[in-house]
């Protein structure tokens, strides 16, 4: 399983992209930032959409992302997401207003598909998929993808979340890595609680160090304005990612 972080902040600053992960050139998490930062021919590449949820830092370049798919000659593109979600962005984004609606895009040709993530799971470009709700905003989905022996879990947007957590460690070392929010130092911890996010301190409660040492425990979607402070407060098990790494798992 290839992984490219083509943005992974909590907020745009210069030189900081948000949220967009890409697997295996074909499935993208979350359309943060896409269009700016992949040439025309990787977008056209692009099959499947998973959404976390709805807030624009992770959904701002979907309008873009398919622009260049129906401008092109590229297949069709499937976006997943939560019930609440897909609803949110038809009633939102895509509603004629701020961004045409789909099926007016659709009336030529036929490219964009909305799909609900199904309970349990599904079967997308190679991978298992399997969305678990998380406490962020209604709809939030975590995604848990596997390939092969390999799994690897990226949280979205969270607070802290038992289930989340009991989920990651039920893993056990077939869990390749955990991307996990961490998107305030610990002195906000309860602008972090009110906005449903984890601070270092509250993901180290979270793992209490039960997680299998092989797992790679990887914090991502920090406020660039935060940074420095999160990264010095983070476990030293945690590492930490601002945008363009590639991992192999």
């Amino acid at each position: 399983m290839k992984v490219e972080i083509l943005g992974c902040s909590g907020s745009v600053m210069q030189g900081y992209n948000t949220t967009s992960i890409l697997l295996n050139r074909e499935t993208l998490i979350d359309a943060g930032s896409v269009s700016s930062v992949l040439s025309e021919d990787a977008v056209c590449t692009i099959r499947h959409i998973l959404i976390t949820h709805a807030h624009i830092d992770h959904i701002k370049e979907l309008p873009f992302i398919l622009d260049t798919l129906f401008s092109s000659s590229a297949h069709g593109v499937v976006i997943w997401a939560s019930r609440p979600t897909l609803e949110a962005l038809t009633r939102n984004v895509f509603n004629g207003m701020i961004w045409p609606e789909i099926r007016d895009l659709n009336a030529r040709k036929d490219v964009i598909t909305f799909s609900e993530v199904p309970p349990g799971e599904f079967v997308i470009g190679g991978f298992r998929v399997t969305g678990h709700p998380v406490d962020h905003i209604p709809g939030s989905l975590c995604y848990e993808v596997s390939q092969g022996g390999s799994t690897v879990i990226f949280s979205g947007d969270t607070g802290f979340d038992s289930a989340l957590f009991d989920l990651a460690l039920s893993r056990g070392p077939g869990l390749k890595a955990f991307f996990v929010d961490v998107s305030f130092p610990d002195r906000m911890e309860k602008i972090a609680r009110l906005s449903r996010h984890l601070t270092p301190l509250l993901l180290k409660q979270g793992i209490d160090g039960r997680m299998d040492p092989s797992t790679r425990i990887i914090a991502y979607h920090i406020k660039p304005k935060y940074l420095d402070e999160v990264v010095a407060e983070l476990p030293p098990n945690v590492a930490y990612i601002v945008g363009g790494e590639v991992f192999e798992f």
